[in-house]
C-alpha cells in the first residue's frame, strides 16, 4: 500500500469526524435556544419577569392618615422632634422628624398628618423611627407645612391616587430609593393641592391639603 496515500486517507476521515462533531454541537445549541435555554442569547426571560419592567409610582408608598398623639424634643439632636403617632394599629408609632425650626411643640400635638408607613424602621441619632411625616416644602426649604388629611379621614386609612391602584411594597428598600423616584412627581400645585403626576393625593373623606403652594411633598 502507498504510504502517503493512506495517510492521506486518515487525515481526510480526521476532518471529516472534526465537521460531524461541530455540526452535532450546532445543532444542540440550535435546539437549546429554541426551548428559550440558551444563557448567551435567545428569548430567555429576564430576571424577575414582568417585576422588573414595572415602572416604580407612587402606588409603591403605604400613605397613611395618622394623628401625632405625643411630640418631645430629641435628647441628642436640637432639630428633631420625637413623635408618637396614631395610625389605627392599636399601638402609635414612633416617628422622628426635622422639624423643630418650622413646628413648635404645640403646632405638633394633635396635628392630623400623613404617614409615609413603610419606610425601613431605623435609628436617628439613637432612636428608633417608624415612619415619615410627609411635609410641603418650598425649593429652598425655608417655608415647610404639614400635607393634611380632611376632616373626617379615618385614621389608618391608605391614601390613594387615580390611575395607581397597585398595591404597596411591605418595606421600602433604601437601595432601591422608590421613593426617591415618586419624589419628582410630589407636587402641590398652585392652589395647594397634594398632587402625583398631577392626580391629587385623596381620601375618603375627599384631597389632602396643605399650606405651601408649587411645593415638593417629602
Amino acid at each position: 500500500a502507498d504510504p502517503a496515500a493512506a495517510g492521506e486517507a486518515a487525515a481526510a476521515k480526521q476532518m471529516t469526524n472534526r465537521k460531524d462533531k461541530k455540526a452535532e454541537k450546532a445543532a444542540k445549541k440550535a435546539a437549546k435556544a429554541a426551548k428559550g435555554g440558551d444563557a448567551k442569547g435567545g428569548d430567555k426571560p429576564a430576571k424577575g419577569g414582568d417585576m422588573a419592567k414595572k415602572e416604580v409610582d407612587v402606588s409603591c408608598l403605604n400613605i397613611r392618615v395618622g394623628k401625632i398623639v405625643s411630640v418631645e424634643k430629641h435628647p441628642n439632636a436640637d432639630a428633631l422632634y420625637v413623635e408618637k403617632i396614631d395610625l389605627g394599629e392599636g399601638e402609635p408609632r414612633q416617628v422622628v422628624s426635622g422639624l423643630v425650626k418650622f413646628k413648635t411643640e404645640e403646632q405638633m400635638l394633635n396635628a392630623r398628618v400623613l404617614v409615609l408607613a413603610n419606610v425601613k424602621p431605623s435609628k436617628m441619632r439613637e432612636v428608633a423611627s417608624q415612619g415619615m411625616v410627609l411635609c410641603a416644602s418650598n425649593e429652598d426649604h425655608t417655608v415647610v407645612d404639614f400635607v393634611s388629611p380632611p376632616e373626617g379621614a379615618p385614621l389608618g386609612e391608605r391614601v390613594t391616587v387615580a390611575g395607581f391602584d397597585g398595591e404597596p411594597d411591605e418595606v421600602l428598600v433604601p437601595k432601591k430609593k422608590r421613593f426617591e423616584k415618586c419624589a419628582p412627581d410630589l407636587r402641590t400645585d398652585d392652589k395647594c393641592v397634594p398632587a402625583y403626576k398631577g392626580a391629587p393625593l385623596m381620601t375618603s373623606a375627599g384631597p389632602c391639603t396643605t399650606s405651601v403652594p408649587g411645593a415638593f411633598i417629602k
